[in-house]
């Protein structure tokens, strides 16, 4: 539906000069900038509405509502869509995104903090979004298979990290599947992953 809805808006959009538009919709003149937010607003997936954007005359929400009115859309069917998408955006920004944690063992001796730091995302990697509507065997299935990929596309060595030794896949909040370097499923574990300036862990095992 949602993607009715952005090609239904494109077309009536592509109709209409582009300053025409933005006058009907308020503004004393087409600038530059709302130009291109125009064109934002049509390229975006979410039409804007996730990046919390205000110009001083609309946030994202009321310029895609005064998008749909200048362009004649049916205004009761728009709202379903916009409060559709607004309900799916909030769903995602509340829930928790599953991650792999990369463990080498890590144990800090003399690395400055600084470079730390900067290298830390080395350790996490992340998956598409959306993940997380996943079941959690689909979403297991699909952290092995990162797993093996990961260890070829870095042979294994994490830079100053050291080498991996295995994954901590976070399905949930202090709650992670402990992954082999092959994705073999190993044990599951409770606990957060250290911190980048000891290395050190507190975490229960769970057999």
């Amino acid at each position: 539906m949602i993607k009715n809805f952005k090609t239904d808006l494109v077309i009536r959009v592509a109709a209409i000069p582009h300053e025409e538009i933005l006058n009907a919709m308020g503004y004393n003149r087409a600038t530059s900038a709302n130009l291109e937010r125009l064109q934002n607003v049509l390229d975006d997936e979410e039409f804007g509405l996730n990046d919390g954007g205000f110009d001083f005359k609309y946030s994202s929400e009321g310029f895609l509502r005064a998008l749909c009115t200048v362009t004649g859309m049916d205004m009761a069917l728009a709202d379903q869509r916009i409060t559709r998408l607004k309900k799916r955006l909030g769903e995602e920004k509340a829930a928790f995104k599953p991650y792999l944690w990369v463990d080498t063992g890590f144990k800090r001796k003399n690395q400055p903090l600084f470079a730390l730091s900067v290298c830390e995302h080395q350790r996490y990697v992340h998956f598409k979004k959306g993940f997380w509507r996943l079941t959690l065997d689909k979403q297991l299935g699909l952290a092995q298979c990162m797993v093996r990929e990961h260890v070829y596309e870095t042979g294994g060595t994490l830079g100053i990290w050291g080498d991996i030794k295995q994954y901590w896949f976070y399905y949930k909040k202090n709650a992670a599947y402990l992954l082999a370097r092959n994705g073999e499923l190993t044990g599951k574990c409770e606990g957060s992953e250290p911190s980048k300036a000891t290395g050190n862990k507190a975490f229960n095992l769970i057999t």
